[in-house]
């Protein structure tokens, strides 16, 4: 399979990226700076490597890329600085969506491409009834209009849900809201469509665990039909 990955030099799409190759696909990545990838890595041959800031990409550049690809992941994310929280951009994740989805139906694909978008459990799943604390609540009105990033995911994860919806010919999505991130080794983890816990007191997720299960979206058909068109919780297996 073919698939492009953006965000692709972040803790977790670098990840992604990694299991991508192991497994013997084809990935295409947009990164602004490439040196961030180990030497073998770009000397991988089923690497393809677009030096750019993907929102300066043209919609032609970016249909060109998308042409062919059986999925599109997106992992991208502020950085948590100041810079990197109140600067430009600050819809980076709903544009960045909205322009990978509106290439990908401008080149008419035969069969659905797969949008994967990697979110986070602090934006709510409209489907499904989340009750929520009041001291969650407060604090997430706070994040809403305080801290731009998390309006930012709220959005690209409604363009998904609204603007895509179910009825496209040419994308099926997930968006995939893990817990605490954490470095560490692949794991068992569990699935849910909603957080089990709070949203203040979940339990930590492994950026391994939610590579892993980008991929496994990607490549297995029944994961695929179980959780196309939600926004499933990834969280480690208790022990």
């Amino acid at each position: 399979m073919t698939i492009l990955v953006v965000g692709a030099t972040g803790m977790t799409g670098r990840l992604v990226v990694e299991q991508l190759l192991e497994k013997g696909h084809e990935v295409r990545v947009i990164v602004r700076s490439p040196d961030k990838y180990s030497a073998e890595i770009l000397k991988n041959p089923s690497l393809a490597v677009v030096e750019a800031a993907i929102l300066d990409l043209s919609d032609e550049a970016l249909a060109d890329l998308v042409a062919d690809c059986h999925a599109v992941v997106s992992c991208l994310g502020h950085v948590m600085d100041f810079r990197g929280v109140f600067g430009k951009p600050r819809r980076l994740c709903t544009d960045a969506a909205q322009r990978l989805c509106s290439a990908i139906e401008k080149n008419n694909p035969r069969e659905p491409t797969k949008f994967i978008l990697m979110n986070t459990v602090g934006v709510k799943n409209p489907q499904c009834d989340e009750p929520r604390t009041w001291i969650e609540r407060g604090l997430l009105f706070l994040l809403r209009y305080t801290l731009p990033p998390h309006k930012d995911n709220e959005t690209a994860a409604e363009h998904l849900h609204e603007n895509i919806g179910k009825n496209s010919h040419h994308i099926e999505w997930c968006s995939v809201r893990p817990d605490s991130l954490i470095d560490a080794e692949i794991s068992p983890y569990e699935i849910e469509k909603s957080p089990v816990t709070g949203i203040l007191s979940g339990r930590p997720t492994s950026r391994a665990n939610v590579a892993s299960f980008m991929v496994e979206l990607i490549e297995n058909v029944n994961v695929w039909s179980d959780w196309k068109f939600q926004m499933p919780v990834i969280m480690n297996a208790e022990e």
